[in-house]
């Protein structure tokens, strides 16, 4: 497992921090609402027809589709069609 630590100045953290708040909030901790961004992320590089790889090629771009390769990054047998990165 990989360890990534993150500094995060006040305003980024107050911004954030907003989405922590209401009823319907998915997280109640900007820990948490990392994560929940993290998952979204990972889930659009992988699901070829997902809403998030829609909004991850927004946020950052198309260019890292073409290093996918057809395959589950999970190595689940008998998965549907999903995109893992290209072995070296």
């Amino acid at each position: 497992m990989k360890t990534v630590t993150l500094e995060l100045d006040d305003t980024v953290y107050t911004l954030l921090e907003v989405l922590t708040r209401g009823e319907s909030a998915p997280q109640d901790t900007v820990e948490g609402v990392i994560y929940e961004l993290i998952n979204h992320a990972q889930q659009g590089v992988y699901r070829p027809g997902a809403w998030e790889r829609d909004w991850l090629c927004q946020a950052v771009g198309d260019y890292w589709i073409e290093h996918l390769e057809p395959g589950d990054p999970y190595g689940r047998p008998d998965s549907p069609m999903l995109q893992r990165p290209k072995k070296s």
